[in-house]
């Protein structure tokens, strides 16, 4: 490969790499050209006064258009355009001084002492200029690369996290299931996930302490140990403590998880359990009772023992597992909605289906402050007794 032909390759690489940029900060990285390059056009003048000429308003603002253009060309188009960019520059330029020869500008006289000292300080000032553009822009690439590297990484976290974590909206013999999980960036700590095997299955929420990578790693971490441990047996007795043992041994001491967790089988029934998580929302009629059992959260003490317990559900029932970023919005007063934003709106969906509750549940806590974390959810609805 020529040189040439090496200098295309990197510009090629380059406009890639900038395709990703925002225009928004692109017309601002313009705006610093400009600026920078018009005080260029106004030193020019310290050697040769306009005084009122036109040029004298002209030339700072050619100077500064002309690098704001060559940027945009740089990141935007091809090599070749930067080419047609400098050679339209630079006759442009001579066109106005062969202009200055034939209509010479009357401006303030300068004094002959000071006039040598005025154009060597006007072009060191120029060159100055020059080298520091040329040093931010060999600035803006080398850390640019390092941040197009983590966006690709953190779109990539993105999209396996969307793998881990799509949404649920089918239905299990006599129950019904829906679940979404909104995360506060691009990659979430929460899990909503149902398992299901020969009349058994096994419905829960995780709810990650924080959120961005680190709790998306362990997020996933849980979902693996999960789907380990049941190995296609969806049984709730001892579950949540072979998680809380394998998060024990592989996770940072600060770092921990609550989770909520409903299991049915053919001879054990309908059961609960829930790990430092928020209580399950039961809806009967018009009516919300809160389902608790007190469990310290996951990751926080090797060989906890987590109770179960079990759960009446009759025909129209309804549970609702929630994460605290749908409980820690605040409202118009600035207090927190809690569950008490979310039981109302429950109490509204009698006889609704999973996901029509869902959506009210996500518009009565969407009025309420901007979403700060992450927020899942998930609906188990009863269709027999």
């Amino acid at each position: 490969m020529s040189w040439f032909e090496e200098i295309l390759a990197r510009n090629r690489k380059q406009r890639e790499r900038w395709r990703d940029v925002p225009g928004s900060s692109v017309a601002i990285l313009m705006g610093v050209a400009f600026c920078l390059f018009a005080s260029v056009g106004l030193l020019t003048e310290l050697k040769t006064p306009l005084g009122t000429h036109w040029l004298a308003i002209v030339t700072p603002f050619l100077c500064g258009a002309f690098a704001a253009a060559i940027l945009w060309i740089s990141v935007r188009r091809n090599l070749w355009w930067v080419f047609g960019a400098v050679l339209t520059f630079v006759m442009v330029f001579f066109s106005l001084a062969f202009y200055l020869r034939k209509h010479p500008a009357v401006g303030p006289p300068v004094p002959a002492e000071i006039q040598p000292w005025l154009t060597s300080t006007a072009t060191l000032v120029t060159m100055l200029i020059t080298c520091s553009w040329g040093l931010a822009m060999w600035f803006v690439g080398r850390e640019g690369q390092r941040l197009f590297r983590v966006q690709t990484e953190m779109r990539l976290a993105g999209e396996i996290h969307q793998a881990l974590v799509p949404a649920i909206d089918h239905r299990i013999g006599d129950f019904e299931f829906y679940g979404v999980s909104l995360p506060s960036g691009m990659v979430g700590g929460d899990l909503v996930d149902v398992l299901a095997h020969r009349g058994r299955w096994l419905a829960y929420v995780v709810d990650v302490a924080g959120h961005g990578v680190s709790a998306g790693v362990l997020m996933a971490m849980i979902k693996s140990s999960i789907h380990s441990t049941l190995r296609f047996e969806q049984k709730l007795h001892g579950l949540l403590e072979e998680v809380n043992r394998v998060l024990c041994n592989l996770k940072t001491a600060n770092m921990f998880a609550t989770c909520g967790v409903v299991a049915f089988s053919p001879e054990g029934g309908l059961r609960y359990a829930l790990a430092g998580h928020l209580p399950i929302l039961r809806l009967r009629g018009r009516k919300v009772d809160l389902l608790s059992e007190t469990n310290l959260p996951l990751g926080i003490l090797a060989g906890t023992e987590f109770k179960a317990a079990p759960c009446e559900m009759k025909k129209g029932d309804v549970l609702v597992l929630v994460t605290d970023g749908l409980t820690e919005v605040s409202g118009q007063n600035g207090e927190e909605l809690g569950l008490g934003e979310i039981s109302r709106a429950l109490s509204d969906c009698d006889g609704d289906p999973p996901r029509k509750i869902a959506e009210k549940i996500l518009r009565a806590v969407s009025r309420g402050s901007p979403q700060r974390d992450d927020q899942s959810l998930l609906i188990v609805r009863c269709l027999s007794n």
